[in-house]
């Protein structure tokens, strides 16, 4: 398999998740019965050889879910055992412990064509809980599920999810919630993970938020700000990501964080529009949601011509 083969199936494998929230329906009795099924001989092969850990219900709800797909005899070895090696079984109480999911009451409340509630996942329900590594030979999704119903936080579109903190929306912050440090821009707001993140460093004084949708703006103001423990550090502004960076002067704000696309496709637009604007400002430090992933794209861009 080549490594355009597999992106191939990654995004085969996405554009299922995204479209139909495939699920492997299963209870601790099928995993119990699944596992007498195997030899210890073979239990042991499947160690060895790399597709098993120390979780068999991991190993069995991923081979559930391959075969619905009607993959598990299409995919060559070097994809599987890459797939297994990345895919994850989430702990609910593990993810309930971040301290947004802890401190923030998630009412379902509707501003306009924006609904705010609580979404869910079911059992044995596939995600992508991370970007795929696409400097990789063989790229695969980093798939995951959690064994209990799982409620998360989220922003609907209409009947579209548009924003939600869940996994893959906390593992991809993680590195700029970090570094985030002194006057804060944020570009783009969702449901305010990054900046009740950061919000909470001693090292963050100030957080100034742009966003341009006022209905994510009144969503967040009456329901989720008055519930932040730091929210004196916080301002809001309706406005154009683009405009404002561009009226903006050098030396206003020490960090920004840039997170106003939903993929590395739609960002690369975007994220070539800030760039002169992030060299301008030659006092602030930038940092971009996905920014590994759009340059992969953009490299894929300029070579395809």
């Amino acid at each position: 398999m080549t490594k355009e083969e597999s992106l191939a199936v990654t995004a085969l494998i996405a554009e299922k998740i995204a479209v139909s929230a495939p699920s492997v329906p299963y209870t601790p009795k099928d995993v119990k019965e699944a596992r007498a099924a195997y030899s210890d001989q073979k239990i042991a092969e499947l160690q060895k050889d790399g597709y098993l850990g120390d979780d068999f219900e991991l190993f069995y709800v991923l081979c559930r879910f391959l075969e619905g797909m009607n993959l598990w005899n299409k995919l060559d070895e070097r994809y599987l055992l890459a797939l297994f090696r990345e895919a994850r079984k989430f702990d609910r109480a593990a993810f309930y412990a971040d301290p947004f999911l802890r401190e923030i009451e998630v009412p379902e409340k509707r501003i306009g064509k924006h609904l705010l509630l609580q979404a869910f996942y079911d059992r044995g329900e596939f995600f992508q809980y991370d970007m795929p590594d696409l400097d990789a030979e063989i790229v695969v999704p980093k798939l995951g599920f959690f064994p209990q119903k799982v409620a998360f936080p989220s922003v609907y579109e209409g009947n579209i999810p548009w924003v939600s903190v869940c996994p893959s929306e906390i593992a991809s912050m993680q590195s700029q919630i970090r570094a985030a440090h002194g006057r804060v821009l944020v570009l783009g707001l969702g449901l305010g993970y990054y900046p009740f993140c950061i919000s909470k460093k001693k090292e963050v004084e100030r957080i100034t938020i742009v966003e341009r949708d006022p209905e994510i703006l009144q969503l967040f103001r009456e329901h989720l700000l008055p519930q932040f423990s730091e929210k004196e550090k916080i301002v809001l502004v309706q406005a154009d990501a683009f405009d404002y960076l561009q009226k903006l002067e050098d030396g206003v704000f020490d960090f920004c964080f840039a997170d106003i696309w939903e993929g590395w496709t739609d960002g690369l637009e975007a994220y070539e529009k800030i760039k002169p604007e992030d060299e301008r400002l030659t006092g602030t430090e930038f940092t971009y949601w996905i920014e590994k992933e759009i340059l992969w794209y953009q490299r894929i861009k300029k070579q395809q011509g």
